[in-house]
């Protein structure tokens, strides 16, 4: 039963949470027996991973890189995808019975398709990582404006786009109506997505709602030095931002709480990881900025800091970094919105605050410092999850049995 992945990135030059996803399904099924011969396709980051004049390049036998879609509008390929082209040439031979993509951005549409034409008794699978369906805004079903959007009105979208791209939007509509009907089956990491897809005119019962996996299993003993062990109340409480940054992850809004409490003479420290401070115009006091990290950099990070906090202002789906913080027994501080709210307990395993005040989160953060319990019943209740959660490897396994056998 073997699968090819197919990905947008590939996490060794590209370390978003759906490369990460995909690269890790692949890593797991390749190893299980009666999945050999698995593969996983990527988009480039940029020309110059591959050879001059060349659309793919193998990095193993089982991996390659293809030239990058250059149109994230109507997502055409890259690659020559006739028969005897490269791409062809590279995977022919091959007995993928599923085809799982995790996204159409970067690898574009006309793969899937071309895919479904080369191996025709194979099962297509995508994953839903974002909303690019309904907003072709950046996918983030968030407007140019910045406000919040529900997605699927033309007019709107013609707004953002800047006026004048009706006919690009119908040309762009028909291309994703002939993409989503290929797809035998689709997959999302959480309720809220499936949710915006079904406004949308997705079919419920062609979509089911799995969890994406995880790093490996962390058997996490806490160090005598972790703040969680012995919390010393004469030390600053500490907040761990970890992850990407750009305009829609809220950092600045995190800076701005850490200030007011600080202005409050409240001693709280914001740890920072994958942020320069070159990116910021004002840094108040308690800011620490600890720069990128690789996966084996985060326990040693994590162990810094009481609790993981982020302020994204749209509908993120499912984050990698929550994932992360309970693995490593971290409560989170996250906005009340999309998947967010949906991972993230209200007082059960962290707290939500308004989507895009600093004193709404500054307010969750006072919470952790003055209720002498808090930190330690959150704890409590994630180490009880962790020993209970459902094996994601599992879940897909019997997606992919299931669809094998109808």
């Amino acid at each position: 039963m073997s699968v090819l992945y197919v990905s947008h990135g590939h996490p060794a030059f590209a370390k978003g949470g759906g490369e990460l996803a995909a690269w890790r399904l692949f890593e797991a099924f390749r190893s299980k027996p009666g999945f050999e011969g698995s593969g996983f396709l990527a988009s480039a980051s940029s020309p110059d991973q591959l050879p001059a004049g060349s659309e793919v390049l193998g990095l193993s036998p089982d991996e390659w890189l293809i030239k990058r879609s250059p149109n994230p509008f109507f997502h055409d390929s890259a690659v020559n995808l006739s028969y005897g082209g490269q791409l062809h040439q590279a995977l022919v031979g091959r007995r993928f019975k599923i085809i799982h993509f995790h996204h159409y951005l970067h690898v574009g549409i006309d793969l899937a398709l071309a895919l479904k034409r080369w191996f025709p008794r194979a099962i297509l699978i995508l994953t839903l990582h974002d909303y690019w369906g309904p907003c072709v805004y950046e996918g983030r079903l968030l407007r140019s404006s910045g406000e919040l959007c529900e997605g699927g009105d033309p007019e709107s979208c013609d707004q953002c786009l800047g006026g004048d791209r009706r006919g690009e939007l119908a040309i762009r509509a028909q291309r994703l109506r002939r993409l989503f009907g290929a797809i035998d089956h689709f997959l999302s990491p959480s309720h809220f997505l499936k949710h915006q897809y079904l406004n949308w005119g997705a079919d419920s019962q062609c979509i089911s709602v799995i969890e994406n996996l995880p790093a490996p299993s962390v058997h996490h003993l806490l160090a005598s030095s972790d703040p969680l062990t012995h919390r010393n109340h004469k030390a600053p409480f500490v907040i761990g931002y970890f992850g990407q940054v750009n305009p829609w992850k809220g950092l600045p809004l995190l800076i701005e709480a850490v200030g007011l409490l600080r202005s409050e003479n409240v001693d709280v420290r914001l740890e920072v990881n994958g942020a320069h401070p070159d990116d910021f115009e004002v840094i108040p006091n308690g800011v620490v900025f600890n720069g990128s990290y690789e996966p084996e950099d985060l326990q040693q990070r994590m162990e810094r800091v009481h609790v993981v906090a982020m302020a994204s202002t749209w509908y993120e789906n499912s984050p990698m970094v929550i994932q992360e913080a309970f693995q490593y027994g971290r409560p989170v501080i996250a906005p009340n919105l999309g998947g967010m709210a949906e991972k993230v307990q209200h007082e059960f395993s962290g707290l939500l605050f308004e989507v895009g005040s600093a004193r709404s989160i500054s307010s969750q953060i006072r919470r952790f410092i003055e209720e002498d319990c808090l930190l330690v019943k959150l704890c409590a209740n994630i180490a009880h999850e962790n020993k209970n959660r459902v094996d994601v490897c599992v879940c897909h396994e019997k997606i992919y049995a299931r669809l094998l056998s109808v």
